[in-house]
């Protein structure tokens, strides 16, 4: 007998999932029909709730537009504040530039047979240069020495006169007079050249 009644209970077990599987449903239909008609109904009934929703979306690209305009203020500060680090002794290695000048001046001017001293205070100027030309590599600051025949290039040199010359092409370099220097990309100084004139 157990097993007859067992058997008769489960198709009712069966049956009553079903049902309730079935209200379930229902409640969730009834419930989603419900929500759209109470929002339909709030939005036709009251203007001041759709003027609401249209003013949030005005304030959330306000938003947007804002954050992305901070974001680019930021980013233009901080390359300012990297090219400030970069070329923030460019004043400085100006001044410094004619104490090297003089320092090679002296240098190519040094005697031929010179006694024990002299040769010393060669060897200091020597040294010198030596130090202060490191100190311009480290901070990135470069010579510019054209070439004698190369052309000429006003972002880089200064032509103080034109010569003739019949070896030579037109506006190519044939008197380094000065050389330039620059600070990364940014010219410090230019060389000063004597360039040839056209014919």
């Amino acid at each position: 007998m157990k097993k007859f009644l067992l058997y008769l209970y489960i198709p009712q077990k069966r049956n009553k999932y079903k049902v309730n599987n079935m209200i379930d449903d229902n409640i969730e239909n009834n419930e989603q029909t419900i929500n759209d008609i109470a929002e339909e109904i709030v939005e036709t009934a009251n203007p001041e709730v759709t003027a609401l929703k249209a003013e949030i979306e005005e304030l959330k690209d306000k938003l947007i537009r804002t954050t992305a305009e901070i974001d680019n203020t930021r980013k233009r500060l901080e390359k300012a504040r990297d090219e400030a680090k970069d070329y923030a002794i460019a004043t400085f290695a100006k001044e410094l530039l004619n104490v090297s000048d003089n320092l090679s001046r002296a240098l190519a001017h040094k005697p031929a047979n010179s006694d024990v001293e002299v040769t010393n205070i060669i060897a200091g100027v020597q040294m010198t240069k030596d130090e202060l030309d490191k100190v311009f590599h480290k901070h990135h600051i470069e010579e510019i020495k054209p070439e004698i025949g190369s052309m000429f290039d006003y972002n880089l040199h200064n032509a103080i006169a034109q010569i003739e010359h019949p070896d030579h092409a037109p506006n190519s370099i044939i008197t380094l007079m000065q050389s330039g220097y620059k600070i990364r990309d940014r010219l410090l100084r230019p060389a000063t050249v004597q360039v040839v004139k056209k014919p």
